[in-house]
Formats: structure tokens, C-alpha cells, sequence
């Protein structure tokens, strides 16, 4: 049975833009009052200013979520104004295209500190206002990154298989509860994401052509629609879809795609051999 979201209440990370303000706008529709957490100021108010027209109740919480502090602040200040909980939506994420290897320890921290540790540190402290419910939910937004490798993003990959792991794991852990746990994984979508993707110094990524992606909003609508159903996991687009197949059922294949490719050395072992020459044939 569809679980009822009218005069739910519910917290969105990530809500300025992308996903997160489209899943804002489809809960403010359903008539869900809102708690919208992002950085950025102006994005954030505009979003907030168009859920009201949905005559719910709005209030925003500005910050960046690996601020210190900024966890307890999220949590005060959604017990405060909705007065309890029963959606939290941990979408807000950062990407990293490029070499691993290129990959400076800061850009690492504040991935995995965005993608990983700020969903479990948030889930950790809300889980009181959700288990006060007989019926809650939380919807963890990975991607098909999440179950299907890829070259040149690794440790966004780390942070997606991480959130993908935690939210399976939490399901099993609360379900008896009421707790229901979703883990929607995207394929490609049309947002600001590859605008504001750290890269190394040069190493600029084309977005992905228009016929494998899709938009916000339909990732939204696929979105709520797994929240209300308690789905486990929500593949969206077709080529999530056939990534999550050929992950599944055909792993050896994508090793022999990689091993297939004409072998070379890596351009440390080059410089290794510019430095000493004669150690590398």
C-alpha cells in the first residue's frame, strides 16, 4: 500500500538545485512541509520561496554540511520549527573527474566528507525524530556510480557503493521499526553537478549528450514514488538500468573490456623512466 505523504515533514539536503530542488517542489505539491538545507543562500530562498506556493510550511537551514557543528544545527533546527520528522532526503553530493592518482587528499576529505560522512552523521542524529513515528522514511540519493564502475572516479564511486551499502544495511536494521530506507540511484542527469565537479589542474569533463540523460524532475517523480512504496533500491534512466544488469550479471566481461584495451606504462612509470633511464624497457 502507498504510504500517505500529505502533512508529512520532511528534510532535504542538497535543496538549492538539481534533484534536491526538484524533489522539494514534488513534496511541496503533495503538500509536505519542508525543511531545505543548502549552502548556497540565494538558490536556497528562491527554491523555498517556490515550495510556499504550494501553501506548506517552508523554513531553510544555510550552511555547508561539513562545517562543524552543522549536523546538531540541521537536527535542532528541524525539531524546532516541523516539530519532529518523517522524511529525510540526504541528496546534497559533490563529483570528482579524474586519474585517482591526480587526486589531491582535500578534494578526497571533501568528497567522501559530502557524499558519505555527512548522510550517516545526519541519518545518526535524526534517527530519534524518525523512530518516533510508527511509519518514517529515508531516501539516500546514490547513483548508478553506485553498483557500476567506471574509469576516473574512483573515489566518487567509494562515496556512491558507500551510501548504497549503508542504506541496505540500515533497512534491514530498522524495518522492524517502521523505518523504511530507499537508495535511488540515477543514471545521468542534466544539472549543475559537472559545473561544480572537482577535477585536477586542465582536466575539464564534457557533460553527458542529451539522449543518455534525463532530468531532475523525472528523477523526482521516480523518486517519491519509491519513498511511497518503500522500494529497496530505484534504478532510473535506461542506461542505469542496463549498467545495472551488466554490473550484476556480467562482471567478468567488463574486466576483459579493461584488459582488452593495448596495455602502456602509467606516466609516473614514464617519468620514473626519464629519471633513470634503462630501468624500464
Amino acid at each position: 500500500m502507498k504510504w500517505n505523504l500529505a502533512r508529512k515533514r520532511a528534510l532535504i539536503t542538497g535543496a538549492a538545485s538539481g534533484i534536491g530542488r526538484a524533489l522539494a517542489l514534488e513534496l511541496a505539491r503533495r503538500q509536505v512541509h519542508l525543511c531545505l538545507v543548502d549552502r548556497l543562500p540565494d538558490e536556497l530562498e528562491e527554491t523555498a520561496r517556490a515550495c510556499r506556493e504550494a501553501r506548506v510550511f517552508v523554513t531553510t537551514c544555510c550552511l555547508d554540511l561539513l562545517d562543524e557543528d552543522s549536523i546538531r544545527k540541521i537536527t535542532d533546527h528541524a525539531r524546532e520549527t516541523l516539530g519532529g520528522l518523517d522524511i529525510l532526503i540526504n541528496n546534497a553530493g559533490i563529483a570528482y573527474y579524474g586519474s585517482f592518482d591526480r587526486m589531491e587528499g582535500t578534494q578526497c576529505e571533501q568528497l567522501l566528507g559530502v557524499n558519505l560522512v555527512a548522510p550517516l552523521a545526519l541519518t545518526s542524529a535524526c534517527l530519534p525524530l524518525l523512530l518516533a513515528n510508527e511509519e518514517s522514511r529515508v531516501l539516500n540519493v546514490s547513483s548508478i556510480f553506485g553498483y557500476f564502475p567506471t574509469r576516473r572516479s574512483a573515489a566518487y564511486h567509494a562515496s556512491k557503493y558507500g551510501l548504497l551499502g549503508f542504506s541496505l544495511a540500515l533497512r534491514m536494521e530498522y524495518a522492524r521499526y517502521g523505518l523504511g530506507v530507499i537508495c535511488l540511484c540515477p543514471g545521468f542527469v542534466r544539472t549543475s553537478l559537472y559545473q561544480g565537479m572537482l577535477r585536477p589542474t586542465g582536466k575539464p569533463m564534457r557533460e553527458p549528450p542529451a539522449w543518455i540523460s534525463t532530468t531532475p524532475e523525472h528523477v523526482a517523480r521516480v523518486g517519491i514514488s519509491a519513498l511511497r512504496r518503500n522500494q529497496r533500491i530505484r534504478v532510473v534512466t535506461w542506461a542505469g538500468q542496463l549498467s545495472w544488469y551488466a554490473g550484476g550479471l556480467w562482471p567478468a566481461l567488463l574486466d576483459w573490456v579493461e584488459q582488452w584495451k593495448s596495455r602502456r606504462p602509467h606516466p609516473f612509470a614514464r617519468e620514473q623512466a626519464r629519471a633513470e633511464p634503462g630501468r624500464l624497457p
